[in-house]
């Protein structure tokens, strides 16, 4: 079927309110549990954070201590490194996905690459491991805030200008990922981690590369991602690259300056249908201060045809570092939102998306 492999994962948990230090985490029950329109999940911050582990040690070394979140495929735990007393995060495979092939490939091939990378504004990992006698983990830094997906489930939205700042680190964490021959596939307010006080963030972070398409894991014709962010091509399950990144990245942005999707749609054939063809509407209607060039650039990142998007992520970075007045760059060509190629319209690469594009009963121009 064309979307078995659409993920809905849970929300990563490599996170400790920033008020709080472990020790004091149990006496504290501060549950954020909403449905909205990026996805139906409940989430939970801090009743699960209150349950103590069994005694366990990975690898000799990290004893898990509290159990913080459970994830489609994976647990999260609050542990402490023996070797130094550090407090870091866990996250192991559970039992069902450790014993389904390509889940577990996903993990390890995802968590190593990511590894690799050491930027700012990528969340570190440390170690991933594939014990024989217990399922793969990874053990990566501990952060304090609460992802953007937190934020905008209170009906809460950044400030302008730390909105732009949080979009920057984003667009050049996401650039780190591209160099290293990832494609992220999962951009969404879920996997961005806002590093500091709540609502008032001085660093953002993206997470979770369990979906991330590498050189080692090239999958073609399968059809991965979160609907409300997924590029057409990733709808189809065509060919990915980082203007795929690009696009939900631009979905981000709308929602983070204007608290709104631009198709509010619960996931379904309809949502799809839109991803694949309806231009994204000027945030500007939603919200009236909005930076003109702000808009020039979401519009941009939202093209349908990818040639028609920014060509990589740095050219995203130098566009709001033009707003930000840290670059002399001109600004027409970057804010010209004019499709170098017209239509601005999505044509399947491969036979796989076209038969795709006629289940979801879509007419899409073939070059």
């Amino acid at each position: 079927m064309l979307f078995d492999g659409t993920h809905m994962s849970a929300s990563p948990a490599n996170a400790i309110p920033a008020s709080d230090e472990p020790d004091e985490l149990d006496s504290r029950v501060r549950a954020i549990a909403a449905e909205d329109d990026s996805d139906s999940r409940v989430l939970l911050f801090a009743e699960q954070v209150s349950i103590e582990v069994s005694a366990v040690v990975l690898g000799g070394r990290y004893e898990l201590v509290r159990h913080l979140d459970r994830g489609a495929t994976a647990d999260v735990y609050l542990a402490r490194d023996l070797f130094g007393g550090s407090s870091v995060v866990a996250k192991v495979l559970d039992e069902k996905a450790a014993t389904t092939p390509d889940l577990r490939t996903r993990f390890l091939v995802g968590a190593q690459a990511a590894m690799k990378i050491c930027h700012p504004n990528v969340v570190q990992i440390f170690q991933v491991e594939e014990p024989e006698v217990y399922r793969p983990y990874s053990i990566m830094e501990v952060l304090r805030g609460e992802t953007l997906g937190h934020l905008l489930r209170r009906g809460e939205l950044l400030p302008a200008d730390t909105a732009l700042v949080m979009s920057r680190h984003l667009a050049s964490g996401l650039h780190a990922v591209h160099q290293a021959g990832i494609v992220h596939r999962d951009v969404k307010p879920d996997n961005i981690f806002l590093v500091g006080p709540i609502g008032e963030p001085t660093a953002a972070k993206i997470l979770d590369f369990g979906l991330a398409k590498c050189d080692a894991s090239c999958e073609e014709n399968v059809v991965l991602g979160t609907g409300q962010y997924m590029s057409p091509e990733q709808v189809l399950g065509d060919h990915v690259d980082a203007r795929s990144d690009v696009y939900a990245l631009g979905v981000v942005m709308f929602r983070m300056f204007t608290g709104h999707l631009p198709w509010d749609l619960e996931l379904g054939v309809e949502l799809l249908r839109h991803q694949l063809v309806s231009p994204a509407p000027p945030p500007s209607w939603l919200n009236e201060d909005l930076d003109p060039r702000i808009e020039a650039i979401i519009l941009r990142a939202l093209c349908k045809h990818p040639e028609n998007r920014f060509a990589c992520m740095q050219e995203l970075v130098d566009a709001i570092d033009i707003i930000l007045g840290i670059s002399d760059a001109p600004s027409a060509p970057i804010f010209d939102v004019s499709p170098s190629r017209v239509p601005d319209s999505y044509s399947p690469a491969s036979a796989h998306a076209r038969e795709n594009a006629k289940l979801l009963n879509v007419t899409i121009s073939i070059n």
